[in-house]
């Protein structure tokens, strides 16, 4: 039931970013001279209609996404029947019968009103105070843990070349001071490849100063410095019914050994179990001060990789809200960097930096991620919404027959032949663009499928 729950949600808010999107080329289509015949709600048989001002509004069954009906269709029917070399005879308030700056601005319209959604989203995520973990800005170096980390046997390491040991804390970065590893981690994203960064290290009481430089990750494009967070092995909640709530474990336990082997920080205890033992023994120290063995089998995900019942104890810290002001041009920035950042990943989805199907997501799966973030909090629903709406502003910009960005790019080939495309061309241009979201959403779907009943 709860799952039902979730799709429900996530299909309501699917349905209001298209119906946002849908009302974007509405907007600029009315003003620029263009007749909307019909404004729709989802999708199938209407199950309510009425008329405004000559347009005909609609709730259609099916909820999911929507459509604007703009005229034209009549006028393509008769150029086509003419011998689709020229549109003729075109009716007043025609798509064809405007200039293609205006189509430009009609096609525009749904994208620009999706990023102005997600900038109103922004606005109360930014507003809203929130509770977040606040990492210590003691590190681990990834080097040290191979298998963890995937890191193949001789790769070139930063932190590890440069001297750096795991239980190293970071007090300063050039000029920065460094309290936590969330400041750690913002100071590192505004360095340059190629160019040293100075870390400020305090090991066993000594200061001392490190030049390290970031290496390039060739599939991702990001710049690595190999460190990552260092996390007490403490427990922290146990998940009722597992294998762990089973046992003398307890929340606040620290684990001390696992299979044997010493355990300082959480990545010591993964870098042992990545073996996935059949039974785990560990030996943890309770808050009284007890020393206990502890043996289990744990659970396992489909892949037969163990699935830990507990999480580890963090340290939260309050962050307060931004001023309205403030969190307004927060809005614009951040809507302004996500845009980028969404186009740059493109891509980088067909150099196999990551797997299709894997970050390209279905209805279902948009959905099901949506409702499920409702047990998340209103921050993190907000921040997803706006994500949502981002990335279908960006896919709908790309230059393909079907999308916004295609009909764009057929209006400038107009512009600069001084010419208009002949209605066969057109017609053909569309229905490529037809073939192509079919066949995508065949593949999503596809994939939506294995995210549901295989696993991610």
């Amino acid at each position: 039931m709860d799952g039902v729950v979730s799709f429900l949600i996530g299909f309501l808010s699917i349905a209001l970013m298209v119906t946002i999107h849908e009302t974007g080329h509405f907007v600029f289509a009315r003003l620029s001279g263009i007749t909307v015949e019909v404004f729709a709600i989802g999708w199938g048989k209407a199950i309510k209609r009425w008329t405004v001002h000559g347009v005909e509004y609609r709730i259609n069954i099916f909820p999911l996404g929507g459509y604007c009906k703009l005229k034209g269709t009549d006028d393509l029917q008769r150029s086509l029947h003419a011998g689709g070399k020229s549109f003729t005879s075109m009716e007043e308030g025609s798509l064809f019968a405007v200039s293609p700056i205006r189509r430009i601005m009609t096609y525009l319209g749904g994208p620009l009103f999706n990023l102005l959604f997600a900038m109103v989203i922004f606005i109360p995520f930014f507003t809203l105070g929130y509770e977040t973990v606040s990492n210590p800005n003691r590190i681990v170096v990834t080097s040290d843990y191979p298998k963890t980390f995937g890191i193949e046997e001789g790769s070139p390491h930063a932190a590890q070349m440069a001297g750096l040991k795991t239980g190293d804390i970071v007090i300063g970065i050039e000029d920065e001071s460094i309290g936590n590893f969330s400041s750690l981690q913002s100071v590192l994203a505004r360095q340059k490849a190629g160019i040293p960064t100075t870390f400020t290290i305090e090991r066993n009481g000594t200061i001392s100063t490190f030049e390290i430089t970031g290496i390039v990750d060739k599939k991702t494009e990001r710049l690595l410095f190999g460190i990552s967070t260092y996390i007490e092995p403490k427990i922290g909640a146990i998940s009722a019914l597992s294998p762990e709530s089973m046992t003398a474990l307890s929340e606040g336990d620290v684990i001390l050994k696992a299979q044997g082997h010493a355990v300082e920080n959480t990545f010591d205890l993964l870098e042992i179990l990545s073996d996935n033992p059949s039974w785990i023994e560990l030996q943890v120290q309770h808050a009284d001060g007890t020393l206990d063995t502890i043996t289990y089998s744990p659970t396992r995900t489909i892949d037969g990789k163990i699935s830990f019942g507990y999480n580890f104890a963090r340290t939260l810290e309050h962050v307060s809200g931004q001023p309205l002001g403030q969190a307004i041009w927060s809005s614009f920035a951040q809507t302004g960097v996500s845009v980028v950042e969404t186009f740059l990943l493109i891509p980088k989805l067909f150099s196999g930096a990551f797997a299709m199907d894997e970050v390209v997501a279905g209805p279902l799966r948009i959905s099901y991620v949506i409702g499920e973030m409702r047990n998340a909090g209103v921050r993190a629903i907000l921040h997803l919404l706006a994500m949502v709406s981002i990335s279908l502003a960006a896919a709908n910009l790309l230059p393909i027959p079907g999308l916004d960005g295609g009909s764009i790019l057929l209006s400038l080939i107009e512009i600069v032949r001084r010419k208009s495309v002949s209605p066969r061309m057109y017609v053909r241009f569309q229905s490529v663009g037809l073939l192509f979201l079919f066949l995508l959403m065949l593949f999503v779907v596809a994939g939506d499928l294995r995210f549901f009943f295989l696993g991610s």
